[in-house]
């Protein structure tokens, strides 16, 4: 009954703390919120293929690594060098196949680090269902929540801090239009989070000594802490672009003074929203927010495209979200 008990709390401790950090990072995402079937997508890649092809990668660079020196070395370098690069290559290329096809849904560095942060969460809720499940089967219930204080609480944001730093280059390339920092911004944000997560391997793998682990913690929340930071910047902004970009559109007629001052203001949004909510009409409450999230679109499209004249496209799709959002401010 122990191990039974100690297996659900394994399942619990792993997954529910997800979804939690999860909708926290998806509620900063005030102005524009990504599509809720991408985040969910970046999710699941971090939590099936690439842990998957970690783990076969991993096993295969162990092979040789274990010819070649003893035990306790071959653990080390597994986890200091191999894990962190295989794991973070891996939890990249979800990034990439968004970079590759839904590149129009990265308009800022915070959309670039929470895809990169969904990416790590699907990744830290399986391992953690891993570890935790080991733990429940050698050490019961009491094992599994000491183990989950340390890898769901204490330690719960690193992976999602170190995919987050991956997104965040990756979004930089999108974004910039110099050449360099296109090519460079990549490789420099998984090389942060390579290095990122081989200092904390490395520090939590002397437990007996205490100056490596609070390296590994003062690092992993040295660097939460500067997404964070980074994300309140980038949020401030996107606030700033839509101040910018839409009182142009006041004058054309395509949404109201009023909106105008409304869709500016992440607390009028929810206002009026709530307003809709709480006065039982959703079909209002939903076509508002997509409304906000179109306008948020038209202001951020207008910014790029003096930004980037060779984007032939983004004229094209001012035209359309001008449209559509003249559309909805009739309709709510």
């Amino acid at each position: 009954m122990d191990i039974l008990l100690g297996i659900l709390l394994a399942l619990a401790a792993s997954i529910i703390p997800a979804f939690i950090y999860g909708a926290i990072l998806w509620w900063f995402d005030r102005y524009e919120r990504e599509p809720l079937a991408l985040l969910a997508a970046a999710f699941l890649w971090g939590a099936v293929p690439a842990i998957i092809l970690s783990l076969i990668f991993q096993s295969l660079l162990d092979i040789p690594i274990s010819e070649f020196t003893d035990p306790a070395a071959a653990g080390l370098i597994g986890a200091s060098v191999i894990a962190p690069i295989t794991e973070e290559i891996f939890k990249a290329m979800a990034l990439v196949l968004l970079f590759l096809f839904f590149r129009k849904e990265i308009d800022s560095p915070f959309d670039g680090i929470i895809y990169g942060c969904m990416a790590g969460l699907g990744f830290a809720a399986v391992e953690n269902v891993l570890y935790l499940g080991v733990q429940a089967l050698e050490s019961g219930v009491v094992g599994v929540v000491i183990l989950s204080i340390l890898r769901v609480f204490i330690f719960g944001l690193n992976h999602p801090m170190f995919t987050g730093l991956t997104g965040w280059g990756i979004a930089q390339a999108r974004l910039s239009h110099n050449w360099a920092v296109k090519i460079i911004a990549p490789f420099v944000g998984l090389g942060l989070a390579m290095l990122a997560h081989g200092v904390h391997n490395l520090g939590v793998s002397f437990p007996d000594l205490c100056w490596p682990c609070l390296v590994a913690f003062l690092s992993d929340w040295g660097g939460v802490l500067m997404l964070i930071g980074v994300i309140i910047w980038a949020t401030v902004r996107e606030q700033r672009w839509i101040a910018t970009y839409l009182p142009e559109e006041v004058e054309l007629d395509t949404l109201s003074q009023r909106d105008y001052d409304i869709v500016r203001s992440f607390i009028n949004r929810e206002i009026e929203r709530a307003g809709a909510f709480l006065g039982g009409d959703f079909k209002r409450w939903w076509r508002l927010g997509r409304y906000y999230r179109l306008a948020t679109e038209l202001a951020f499209n207008k910014r790029r495209l003096p930004r980037f004249p060779q984007e032939q496209d983004t004229q094209e799709r001012i035209v359309s979200l001008r449209g559509q959002v003249k559309e909805l401010g009739r309709q709510v």
